[in-house]
């Protein structure tokens, strides 16, 4: 007996009854998400010269498909998903979902496209929560929007006497973080213990911040270091 070729469309779905197609619309919908972001950057050469121009806030990580399929699905997905983090001369170019997407600050590839040594050779990026927050010209929008995120750390924030407490408070509706800093494991006992003490110093400072919950995954091997949280005094 031959067997009949497999569907390759479905030319009755509009027929289906709404409750169902939002039903299946519902489960083509992508899980919750890690979306990278950087900041775009262009080179110009006018007149024998070099300019460096700003392109805003992007991410390399694919729009989520069910914004492409039809009207329909778009519309759907629009009650989730919003372009996000605008600056001042460009809009938000970022589809994103607050309340289950995670922002990462981190290496510029995203960790789904890359292999354990192809991370590990392109190494940390630039520390950019200032710039991401900084205002003027380049600063992003939605910040206060954001409550799950990621952001990778190098040696170059440790000299800071808050190290990134300054910034990571002023994400207001952030509810879960992860540090990923690029250090050995043999580093993880003093720089948890650096990161207690200017996290503290930081909530004391500042009684009117609601630390997240805070994690600490080392970016080289995947380790979980440990968790943070505010030593209260009773």
């Amino acid at each position: 007996m031959e067997l009949e070729s497999p569907l390759q469309s479905f030319t009755l779905f509009p027929n289906l009854p709404l409750e169902l197609r939002l039903k299946i619309w519902a489960l083509i919908a992508p899980p919750p998400r890690t979306v990278s972001i950087k900041y775009k950057r262009f080179s110009i050469n006018r007149v024998g010269k070099g300019f460096s121009a700003a392109g805003g806030w992007t991410s390399p990580d694919p729009v989520p498909i069910i914004l492409h399929i039809c009207e329909e699905s778009r519309t759907e997905a629009l009650k989730s998903y919003q372009l996000a983090f605008g600056t001042y001369r460009h809009s938000g170019t970022i589809y994103f979902n607050f309340s289950k997407d995670t922002l990462r600050f981190g290496n510029s590839q995203g960790d789904a496209y890359m292999t354990v040594p192809e991370i590990l050779q392109s190494g940390p990026i630039d520390y950019m929560l200032d710039v991401f927050l900084g205002g003027d010209f380049y600063g992003a929008e939605d910040a206060e929007k954001v409550q799950y995120m990621i952001t990778d750390i190098d040696e170059s924030v440790y000299g800071r006497r808050a190290f990134c407490w300054d910034e990571i408070r002023l994400f207001t509706g952030l509810k879960e973080l992860t540090i990923m800093p690029w250090d050995e494991d043999e580093m993880a006992i003093e720089l948890m213990r650096g990161y207690r003490d200017t996290l503290r110093n930081v909530a004391n400072d500042h009684p009117e911040w609601v630390v997240p919950r805070i994690t600490v995954v080392s970016a080289t091997s995947g380790t979980l270091w440990g968790t943070l949280e505010v030593e209260t005094t009773g």
